[in-house]
This record gives C-alpha cells, sequence and structure tokens, in this order.
C-alpha cells in the first residue's frame, strides 16, 4: 500500500488544499459582508389589507413598517384598478351599449357618439386624479400605439380602447390578459405615497411589446418626475423588461440609477422563476443581484403560519436570499383579525433575521467576484491528483505511469481553464472532488483496520478506536469539499444563475466506486494474480452459481433501498420525504446552528461505526462490506452539502461537524445495542440447533 503512495501527488493535493482554504476564507469574508435582508411586501396588497379591516390605509402601512417591512413592491398599473380606485372613469363597450340599450344616463359617456361605441373596446376619462389620466394616455399610447387609442369625446376628454376587455380571475395567470388588466405603467402616485412613509421602493414594471430605448426611458423618466428614488428592479410576468433586443440598454440604465436586479427564486428552491432574459441581465449589471424568495400563494393558502415562519427562518442564512418576499395571509388564523395576524408574521419574520446575525435594510449583493484562474489550476491539480491516487488502489500504476497521467490530464484541464470559460470542466472536476475523496478517505482508515492483528472484545476501546477513526475520516473527505467549493466558488454560483449538475451522479458513485476497490483489495471474487483467461473463467464460474429465492429477496430489498436513496435526494425528488424524518429535522434545526444531513448521522457514521466493530471482531469479510458501503454515504453526503453553492461556506463545515457528533451519537447507539444482542442472538441460534 506504501508503494502507491506517490510523493509528488500527495504533496500537490496539499498545495492544492491549502489554496482551496484560501479561496473559501475569502469566499467566507464575501459572504459576510453580504448580510443585509430586505423585508419586502407589494404596496398593492397593503392597501387591499387595509380595505378588508376597513382601516386607514396610510395607518396600516406605518404598522407594517413598525412591525418590520422595509421595502414596498409597486407594479404597474391597469384600468381596472385605476377605476376600483376611482382614478379614472372607465367603462367597457358592452356596459356603454347596454347602458344606452335601456336609456340608462352614462353621465360624462353620454356624449360619445353612436358609431364611436364597439363591444372590443373601453372608455377612459380622468375621475379624481388628473395626473393619473394623463400618465394613463401616455402609457396607453406606449403599449398599444396611436392606432388603437383614439379621443372620442371633449370636456371631459375620452379616450377610446381597442382590444379585448375580458376580466381573467388571478388563477388564470398564464393566459393573455385583455385591455383592462394590460400593464400600463408605474403610477406616480403609487410611487409618492411609498416615498413619503420612508418605505425603499422595488419597482415591477412589465416588458413592453417589441421594446424600443423610448419605452425603457419612460420607466426611469416616470420614476424622475415622481421624485421617487428606487434600489432595485424585480421583473414581472414572463420577461425581463428589455427582451430581447434591448437587455444591455435596460442594465445599462439600471446602473446609471445605481439599481440592483432582484431574482426570484423557483419554487423548487433551484435557481429561478422562469423568466426570460433574466440571466442576460444578471450579466449586464455586472451580477448587482439579490436573490428573494417568495411562499407563492396556493401553497400559502394550504400552510399554516408557523409552517410559514419556519421557512424563513432558514431561508436567508442557508440559502443567501436576501430580499424575503413576504405576501399577506387573507384568511383569519385562529380567530384573529387580519390585521394582527399579518402584524404578528412580520414581527417573528423580523426577529429570526435578527436573530440570525443578519441586518435588515436594502438587499445586500455579492462583488462581481471570480477567482484568478491560476488559483484554480492549482485546485484543479490537487482533484487530478486524487483521481490518479483513486485509479492507483485499483490497477497499480507505477510511480512514472502515475506522473504520465497527472501531466496529461493536468494539461488538458489547464488549457481549458486558461483558454475558455471551462464551466464543463469545472464541473467535472467538482464531481470527481465529491466523488473520489470520500472513497480515499476510506482508503485510508481500510489501512489502518488491515494492521489489525488480533480481535477485540472490548467495547469501550473499539468505540474509542471507531470515533477517531471517523474523525479521521470526516477531515480527510473534507479535503474533498474544500476543492469542490473552491472550484466552483465565484458569484454566479453563489447567485445560483450556474448549479452544480451532478447531484445524483453525487450520491451514488462513492458507493459504487468503493465497492470496487473493497472487492479488488481484498479480492473478494478470489482473482487476484490469476491472468485475464483465468480471471474469466473464475468470474464464468461465480455466474454459474444458483441463487435462491432467499438471496433474489434480499437483492430486491437492497435495489429498493438503493432507488428511495437516490429518488428521495435533490430538489425534485420523486420520494418525498416521511412525516417522522420532517418532524426530526423541526428539531435538529431548533436544537442545532446548521441541521445535519439525515444520509451522515442515521446511515453513514452509524454504519461506519458498526463496520469498525465489525472488523474489531473479526466478522465475516461480506458484512464488513455491506457495512462499509453504508459508511461512505455518509462521507459522500458531507461532500455533496459544499455542491449547494447558495449556502454560506462556513456553515457547510459547521454542517459536517454537528454531523459527525450526532452521527457518533447514533453510531456509539447502535453499537452498544448490538453487543447486547449479539450473545443474545448466538444463545438463541445455539439453542434451536441443538433442537
Amino acid at each position: 500500500m506504501k508503494s502507491r503512495l506517490n510523493p509528488l501527488l500527495i504533496a500537490v493535493i496539499a498545495a492544492g488544499l491549502v489554496c482551496s482554504l484560501f479561496l473559501n476564507w475569502t469566499r467566507h469574508h464575501i459572504e459576510k459582508q453580504n448580510n443585509t435582508v430586505e423585508l419586502a411586501m407589494e404596496y398593492e396588497n397593503l392597501r387591499k389589507l387595509a380595505q378588508l379591516e376597513g382601516a386607514d390605509e396610510e395607518a396600516v402601512l406605518r404598522s407594517f413598517k413598525e412591525a418590520g417591512v422595509t421595502s414596498l413592491m409597486v407594479f404597474d398599473t391597469t384600468l381596472e384598478r385605476l377605476s376600483k380606485r376611482g382614478g379614472l372613469h372607465v367603462i367597457t363597450g358592452e356596459e356603454l351599449s347596454k347602458a344606452k340599450a335601456l336609456g340608462n344616463d352614462t353621465n360624462i359617456f353620454s356624449q360619445i357618439p353612436e358609431e364611436k361605441i364597439a363591444f372590443n373596446a373601453a372608455y377612459v376619462a380622468a375621475n379624481k386624479s388628473a395626473v393619473a389620466f394623463e400618465e394613463a394616455e401616455a402609457d396607453l399610447r406606449l403599449r398599444f400605439g396611436d392606432g388603437r387609442v383614439e379621443i372620442v369625446g371633449e370636456n371631459p376628454k375620452i379616450l377610446k380602447i381597442t382590444g379585448n376587455t375580458e376580466l381573467l380571475d388571478d388563477d388564470r395567470y398564464d393566459e393573455p390578459r385583455g385591455i383592462m388588466q394590460a400593464p400600463l405603467g408605474l403610477l406616480s402616485e403609487d410611487l409618492q405615497a411609498v416615498q413619503k412613509l420612508g418605505f425603499h421602493l422595488i419597482v415591477r414594471p412589465q416588458n413592453f411589446v417589441d421594446v424600443r430605448q423610448k419605452q425603457i426611458d419612460r420607466i426611469f423618466a416616470r420614476l424622475q418626475k415622481a421624485g421617487a428614488v428606487s434600489h432595485a428592479y424585480m421583473p414581472c410576468g414572463s420577461e425581463v423588461v428589455g427582451y430581447p433586443n434591448e437587455i444591455a440598454y435596460m442594465g445599462a440604465k439600471l446602473k446609471e440609477q445605481n439599481m440592483q436586479l432582484v431574482m426570484l427564486e423557483h419554487y423548487s428552491q433551484l435557481q429561478f422563476s422562469p423568466i426570460k432574459g433574466l440571466v442576460n441581465l444578471a450579466e449586464a449589471v455586472d451580477y448587482h443581484a439579490s436573490r428573494s424568495y417568495v411562499i407563492y400563494p396556493l401553497e400559502q393558502k394550504k400552510i399554516p403560519v408557523g409552517e410559514a415562519l419556519r421557512r424563513w427562518a432558514l431561508t436567508d442564512e442557508e440559502r443567501n436570499i436576501r430580499v424575503n418576499y413576504i405576501r399577506p395571509f387573507f384568511l383569519p388564523v385562529e380567530g384573529r383579525p387580519l390585521l394582527e395576524t399579518n402584524l404578528a408574521y412580520v414581527k417573528n419574520i423580523k426577529e429570526n433575521v435578527l436573530a440570525r446575525g443578519l441586518t435588515l435594510g436594502q438587499a445586500g449583493t455579492f462583488p462581481p467576484y471570480f477567482p484568478e484562474r491560476a488559483e484554480l489550476l492549482l485546485v484543479a491539480a490537487a482533484i487530478i491528483a486524487g483521481v490518479i491516487l483513486y485509479l492507483t488502489n485499483l490497477h497499480s500504476f507505477t510511480m512514472k505511469q502515475q506522473n504520465i497521467l497527472f501531466a496529461l490530464a493536468f494539461t488538458l484541464s489547464s488549457i481549458i481553464l486558461l483558454c475558455f470559460r471551462g464551466l464543463v470542466a469545472r464541473q467535472i472536476l467538482a464531481l470527481a472532488a465529491a466523488t473520489v475523496f470520500p472513497v480515499l478517505s476510506m482508503s485510508v482508515i481500510f489501512s489502518l483496520w488491515d494492521k489489525i492483528r488480533e480481535f477485540n472484545n472490548n467495547v469501550v476501546k473499539i468505540i474509542l478506536q471507531s470515533l477517531w477513526q471517523l474523525a479521521l475520516a470526516v477531515a480527510l473527505s473534507l479535503i474533498g469539499a474544500s476543492l469542490l467549493a473552491a472550484i466552483l466558488g465565484d458569484v454566479r454560483f453563489f447567485l445560483e444563475i450556474d448549479i452544480y449538475r451532478g447531484v445524483k451522479l453525487t450520491f451514488v458513485l462513492p458507493v459504487v466506486m468503493l465497492a470496487l476497490l473493497y472487492i479488488k483489495r481484498y479480492d473478494l471474487l478470489q482473482c487476484a494474480g490469476q491472468k485475464p483467461a483465468a480471471a474469466l473463467k473464475r468470474m464464468d464460474t461465480i455466474l454459474d452459481v444458483p441463487i435462491t429465492y432467499k438471496q433474489v429477496a434480499l437483492l430486491g430489498l437492497l435495489l429498493a433501498v438503493a432507488f428511495y436513496f437516490v429518488a428521495r435526494s435533490g430538489h425534485s425528488g420523486i420520494v418525498p420525504v416521511a412525516g417522522a424524518e420532517i418532524k426530526l429535522r423541526l428539531w435538529l434545526e431548533q436544537l442545532m446552528y446548521a441541521r445535519p444531513r439525515t444520509k451522515e448521522f442515521l446511515i453513514g457514521h452509524p454504519a461506519f461505526l458498526l463496520a469498525a466493530y465489525a472488523v474489531y471482531r473479526g466478522a465475516p469479510r461480506l458484512w464488513q462490506f455491506a457495512l462499509v458501503c453504508g459508511a461512505v454515504i455518509g462521507q459522500g453526503s458531507l461532500v455533496q452539502t459544499f455542491c449547494h453553492m447558495r449556502t454560506p461556506v462556513m456553515m457547510s463545515f459547521l454542517r459536517a461537524v454537528d454531523g459527525y457528533f450526532l452521527g457518533a451519537f447514533v453510531g456509539v447507539a447502535a453499537v452498544c445495542l448490538l453487543s447486547l444482542l449479539l450473545p443474545i442472538a448466538k444463545k438463541i441460534m445455539r439453542s434451536c440447533l441443538h433442537e
């Protein structure tokens, strides 16, 4: 075994580790500085809440500001909304035709000539706000063109807008909206109201059809006219403003106004809601962007307030969310008034944010951080060295062969990383780090176990030995974790514009690779030293061994466990998480700083201690094999934690430490229980044999 340890490769891994630790420390400081969270709500939702409660609108807005809301979102207004608020008089052609047919007085609309009344049209006149009418006319012409907007009355001025006037329910969000619900533009009165009350302002205008630069300019001109300062733009609808041809111009305007881009996380908590041009706009603003999370309306209706609060307690710290997009509850909870329910809800979210060492204000953003390519080369070299060490364990390459393989692989990766963006190469290297180093850590443990010359029946001594061996395995696996975190460590991964793509493989490959290593190392197939022809004959003999129904059932059980293990992983697992496990997670989230992963403390680490117990007690090799395959699951899961680049790197390290202590506790309990049950089981088996 010692002959396989190439000093050059070990030195490269050591140098790469030092470099990765430096990069991760830099990343830690970047993440630590980005610690400001924004509590944002929709301006229109708070107005609706005030109306439902019959309360003064301004007083309600002030109470939410005191509760912790820092920012309000303002959307484009619509003819429907302006009509309901009394800003405009709006009537459809259908309503106007029916009124004239019945001889009803339509007041200001009665002056419209008969020939100007059309079924598919809406008619607009000023009501309480002359400013709203002026802005609506400008926005209508900008959105629909002069050909669809016609003046059909004077004194007062009446506009006719041609188009479908059907009103759609909110849940029909994916259908095209008619002119009554089509976005117009930001309303100055809304912008001024938000500014007056001291809220930060997030604007959410929608894109234009056949967008042009003058339309984009109108958005910022409206802000200037209202005297409002917005620090953030959050896309609304299915496209960013400027898509497809003016994204660069929109990005330039945002940079000119020092406005950040707010990117809404997908409901699956993986990347973002499907908005065309979002990534391109993030690039155009030099990644001056923040991540936002919202509980979607249909889901929020189904969950209690307590479950919603639990989600907010985790989201900011674990997923780099910096804009908490809070939707109010519109149904009473536990008999409490709506205002009381929602104010308490917001206060609790605020308390959770502050309790985790974060501050409130305008959302924090990351600098456009990209490590130097030379630093990535050193990390890449360490990962390649680890891969060659693993391959050497399988094939016994000579030192010279190892060096040649390393030189070729390193040269290829260097060319890709230096001359191209190298995203695919970095993903492959990350996958290698995530899968190879957990197996290498177990290989080191095998070397320790191979030195055992006498079996040990002292349970306490076995436990003490296995605890420091598990700590060593965790430390060695963390080398791979550090390399993985460094090779993917840039702002695109922090924002989750780019993501690690090998999640499922990271769960499976360490087990497969360890199984191959164990079979080769301990010659489970009894082919060691044989020529290829003899080895093939041996394999043919093994394949001819009859299989019993019991073995088929056991294999089926193992396959079912493997399917469950893989299928329930990731963000879109096929198999849902069991209710008991969810309750356990909730308890651990309250108990520990960073809840360890279930695969570590319930499967991997206990299996490691049981494997050590089996080795020290001289258990059959197949039992040891099964247990070490379980043990590597924990090591692989530990490294896989670092694949979630949105999670602060220090939290991932602390999660590994928490996982070690909790897994060790469960493992010690399992070993003690087994040591108590084993004599009883042997006694029962002996009595059965005698009978």
